[in-house]
């Protein structure tokens, strides 16, 4: 018998990963439809439908530590088969752009590039301004 474990989602990730650019990670019901297009999904450990029943659960500490993220390249077939529209690889994309956020270092820094990905204005064009400010 398998052991049982205790989930506590952690709802505020979930909804800063829909903040994010991941808004459809909802849709998803667990077809695999994603692991099986996905040409570098491993055959032991499906990729990347374990990371979308992470994200669904708000299992922040499995996902941002989690190596197999940086493994989609954003070729998109996974979103493109998905008969859901779930949209895994932007999923994945949000999870990476909340992961930089969490381990940059100066943090403002990660808050900077984290607002790039969910549209912010202060990217790219303001960068050249920005760093000739600190010029003396």
């Amino acid at each position: 018998m398998a052991d049982s474990m205790w989930v506590e989602p952690d709802l505020s990730f979930v909804k800063q990963l829909k903040s994010l650019g991941g808004d459809t990670l909802k849709k998803c019901y667990q077809c695999a439809t994603c692991s099986v297009v996905c040409p570098i999904s491993p055959d032991e450990k499906p990729f990347p439908r374990k990371e979308m029943i992470a994200a669904q659960w708000g299992l922040k500490d499995k996902l941002v530590g989690n190596m197999d993220v940086w493994l989609c390249h954003q070729c998109n077939d996974c979103s493109t088969y998905c008969p859901r529209g779930a949209r895994p690889g932007d999923v994945l994309n949000a999870v990476r752009a909340y992961s930089i956020g969490q381990y940059a270092w100066p943090q403002w820094l990660g808050r900077m590039c984290r607002m790039a990905d969910s549209g912010g204005s202060f990217w790219p064009y303001r960068w050249p301004f920005f760093f000739c400010s600190f010029l003396p």
